[in-house]
């Protein structure tokens, strides 16, 4: 399971996004800026193995949450929900 300590702090999405996998479950987390050009965190979760530029648009799953603390909170939960609900995340790593 992806801890709070893992997705590292504020300062660190202003500069660059969060990339890992867990298992055969690939995630990505990113500042970006919604429709009102507030501050969000994006994430996406996938099934492996294929990094975020290269697997297909449609088998990502994503997430927004208000760019602070608590919201970096809530995507982590959120990677994590989504890691149990879903059992193909668990199977073997597949690697190519």
């Amino acid at each position: 399971m992806l801890s709070y300590d893992d997705a590292l702090n504020l300062n660190y999405y202003k500069k660059t996004t969060f990339t890992g996998w867990m298992q055969n479950m690939r995630f990505k987390i990113a500042k970006e800026k919604n429709e009102q050009a507030e501050d969000i965190f994006h994430a996406w979760v996938w099934q492996g193995p294929y990094i975020f530029s290269l697997a297909p648009k449609e088998s990502f799953i994503e997430h927004i949450e208000p760019f602070d603390e608590a919201g970096r909170k809530a995507i982590v939960d959120w990677i994590n929900s989504e890691f149990e609900k879903h059992p193909n995340f668990k199977e073997k790593k597949i690697c190519r």
